[in-house]
């Protein structure tokens, strides 16, 4: 998946937010419109094709504070509609400085 695809939805209006991301981001004072925008202009830096019950894929956007803001999203086989899974920041805890890379389990 790439960031075109991410952004044809967008524009064609054809992506829906899922419960637990409307939560997430009700819970981290994200509003939806910030929230398309890091995603329209976003980086995605992970793909998980075998993920149920559809493929996934994470996105990297920046927040107009500086902060990073990673969405998880997917997609039906069928329908090719975006699935707005998740929103979250990443934690330094986890995740390299570039909050890109996964910080290795030791």
């Amino acid at each position: 998946m790439n960031i075109e695809f991410v952004q044809r939805c967008i524009d064609s209006k054809d992506f829906y937010i899922t419960y637990h991301a409307f939560l997430m981001m009700s819970e981290r004072e994200i509003e939806r419109s910030k929230m398309l925008k890091v995603l329209y202009k976003g980086e995605v830096i992970e793909q998980n094709p075998k993920s149920k019950p559809y493929p996934s894929f994470l996105v990297l956007g920046w927040l107009k504070t500086g902060d990073p803001l990673h969405i998880k999203c997917s997609h039906s086989t069928v329908g090719k509609r975006l699935r707005i899974v998740t929103v979250y920041e990443p934690s330094d805890e986890k995740w390299e400085k570039d909050y890109k890379t996964r910080k290795r389990k030791r």
